[in-house]
């Protein structure tokens, strides 16, 4: 009970610590994470020991400049302006870390796109076209000049590259904001109309995880390994192609209100031991659905598999003080939430050797 205590109380001092958003998953048995100063940042001032501006370019029309990117106001920026005298007339930025990371890790950023036709990134990579170990977190385009992509402006577009000779290994994602859960706020809301929490949980050599707006957002899992420690990147880009949405209108990049891409801040965590005795093996996840969240009243809980005698919900405070325990028996169930105070309390939820941890908001 004391381990589970501790780890209940690391989880939730995380969620607490930086916005209600934050989708970190919670550290495994007998793990805990560790902030990793040198990829966290809130942007308050341009930090030369954490980023510089990386200034290669893609193809035509792009030309990277640094004086396309900084820290202004509290946030990173990267904006797109225009050159009507150079067949690269799409100026922008991007910019990389200085430290690179390897498995197992999260990161996740706050971040709102620029409203043009071009990709609003937010990536790792280590190495080049034809050899590289690459994870794509987000790469959304809001406002697509091919008019029939309609679902688009929802997009995360995740995918990893693993390229070996030239030869990929690769796998997209097309995640859609609008199958957040209907409780959260940012369900359906465009990529350029408000912040969004982007992370990556790079779990071991053949599993990545992506999270949206506190919500898992797809996973892949891949037949090469990730060898490579990487750099996180943010970059903004368009290029004359049916994949990436088509090229950017040019009066588009002349309208300071839409031709700039922000980041409010990114927090990056590695795992280390939590010093508990007894660490167990990371179990497998109990597949159910908890809502609504935030709750008023009762919880709903919907199991997608049957659960099994000894299936249980147990709920802590935020200080690791366990303060409800129930069984469950049935595919649906309710948890009340009446007589519980307003704040913030953490689910363990377990069915057979399969857990589950989960945060829920009692308004």
């Amino acid at each position: 009970m004391l381990n589970t205590s501790l780890r209940s109380i690391a989880t939730i001092i995380f969620f607490c610590l930086f916005c209600s958003i934050s989708a970190q998953p919670p550290a495994p048995s007998g793990k805990m994470w560790e902030a990793v100063p040198e990829l966290s940042d809130e942007f308050d001032f341009w930090d030369t020991s954490k980023w510089f501006k990386s200034l290669w370019n893609y193809g035509v029309p792009v030309q990277m400049r640094a004086e396309n990117s900084g820290v202004a106001n509290g946030k990173l920026w990267i904006k797109a302006t225009l050159d009507t005298s150079s067949t690269r007339w799409f100026q922008t930025s991007r910019i990389w870390s200085r430290t690179q990371i390897s498995y197992p890790m999260y990161t996740e950023c706050s971040m709102k796109t620029a409203h043009i036709s071009g990709y609003n990134t937010f990536w790792m990579n280590n190495g080049d076209i034809n050899n590289r170990d690459e994870i794509d977190i987000c790469e959304n385009n809001s406002k697509p000049s091919i008019t029939s992509y309609t679902s688009w402006p929802y997009l995360m577009q995740s995918q990893y590259f693993l390229t070996v000779n030239g030869n990929d290994e690769r796998a997209k994602g097309n995640f859609d904001n609008r199958n957040l859960a209907d409780s959260n706020p940012l369900q359906g809301v465009p990529w350029n109309e408000a912040y969004h929490t982007l992370g990556v949980w790079w779990k071991d050599k053949n599993n990545v995880q992506f999270y949206l707006d506190g919500e898992p957002a797809g996973s892949v899992s891949t037949t090469r390994d990730f060898t490579r420690s990487l750099n996180i990147i943010w970059d903004l880009w368009t290029i004359d192609a049916q994949w990436s949405g088509g090229i950017a209108a040019q009066a588009d990049l002349m309208d300071d209100s839409i031709n700039t891409m922000r980041v409010d801040w990114i927090h990056t965590y590695r795992l280390v031991s939590d010093g508990s005795v007894d660490i167990e093996p990371e179990k497998e996840a109990v597949k159910v659905k908890v809502f609504p969240n935030p709750v008023k009243d009762h919880l709903q809980l919907e199991f997608l598999e049957y659960p099994l005698g000894n299936a249980k919900i147990e709920v802590f405070d935020q200080l690791g003080k366990l303060v409800r325990a129930q069984a469950l028996t049935r595919s649906n169930q309710q948890l009340s939430f009446v007589d519980l105070p307003p704040a913030l309390y953490m689910l363990k939820i377990t069915n057979g050797e399969a857990v589950n941890y989960q945060k829920v908001l009692k308004r």
